[in-house]
């Protein structure tokens, strides 16, 4: 079963939690962070919003209750129609069209889909079409679920695919969204919308440089954000410092622990050993304290 999938449609701010896990950079720990809080935490869902490299499943050990194609429009010129006028590229904020002496030429993997070049063209020579860009999961065990999509390779446009997974969370669920890593329009995507941001990093230089670009988007986005601090006790980066400075929270801390690490590595969940599973409920805690204090 197609879904149609424009980029028109907007994400509503919905009525309960929304919890964007963000990272700036990979290998933070976001998914270790999102899979367990949304374990402990009672009737919260899970959605894997990391559409390139969705991995929340391999945590979850659920059924597969649905599977349906997702898709996205792209314009088609109807050559015999097209006067060349260049309205349809010049409308383009994405350069996803050239008009050329000849004919039209439409780049598929820039067209965001916002239907512009139809509406704008006064020949009429513009339809569109939908194209396959990916599939969304959903995933069932017990009372808990999980909702994730995967990008097919090759495609480039994510952000449609995201949309179109956040537009499946009902309104009267708490969510945790398990955003990708990075600053770029995916992850932009994946927080709008949210109540609050929970950062991931570690006491790296790298991590710290990443912290700090994901912390000034968000600022930008005007969202309220805390960090958690994974694989704490290395010696690096003055995470902490930087958090003073920028008055942001510290909602948690994950050791650093080889235990860990094979747990992870292992596809299991922390939260079986009473100490993690008091960890990451505290973790939760103070993240519904801080979007009740907002």
């Amino acid at each position: 079963m197609h879904q149609d999938l424009s980029s028109r449609s907007t994400c509503r701010v919905e009525d309960q939690m929304r919890i964007a896990i963000a990272s700036g950079k990979g290998g933070t720990g976001k998914t270790l962070v999102a899979t367990n809080i949304a374990e402990i935490a009672p009737d919260v869902l899970l959605v894997d919003l990391d559409v390139e490299e969705p991995n929340d499943y391999l945590f979850f050990e659920g059924e597969v209750i649905e599977k349906s194609v997702v898709g996205r429009l792209i314009p088609v010129i109807e050559d015999e129609l097209c006067n060349r006028c260049g309205e349809c590229a010049r409308i383009c904020a994405y350069h996803a069209i050239a008009v050329l002496p000849l004919r039209v030429v439409v780049f598929n993997e820039l067209c965001h889909g916002c239907g512009g070049c139809s509406l704008f063209c006064g020949a009429g020579a513009i339809s569109e079409k939908e194209i396959d860009i990916g599939t969304l999961i959903r995933m069932k065990r017990g009372s808990r679920e999980l909702i994730y999509g995967e990008l097919k390779v090759g495609e480039a446009m994510a952000p449609p695919l995201i949309r179109r997974v956040k537009s499946q969370i009902p309104s009267d669920v708490d969510a945790i969204l398990d955003c990708s890593p990075g600053t770029s329009c995916p992850v932009i995507e994946s927080v709008r919308g949210s109540n609050y941001c929970l950062i991931v990093t570690e006491p790296t230089p790298f991590g710290l440089h990443d912290l700090d670009l994901t912390l000034k988007m968000l600022r930008r986005l005007k969202l309220p954000a805390g960090v958690v601090i994974n694989k704490d006790g290395i010696s690096g980066a003055d995470v902490e410092a930087y958090c003073e400075r920028h008055s942001l929270p510290i909602l948690g801390r994950v050791p650093f622990s080889r235990e860990i690490a094979e747990k992870y590595a292992s596809g299991k969940l922390l939260i079986g050993d009473r100490t993690y599973a008091e960890l990451f409920a505290s973790i939760w805690a103070n993240v519904r304290e801080e979007v009740e204090r907002k």
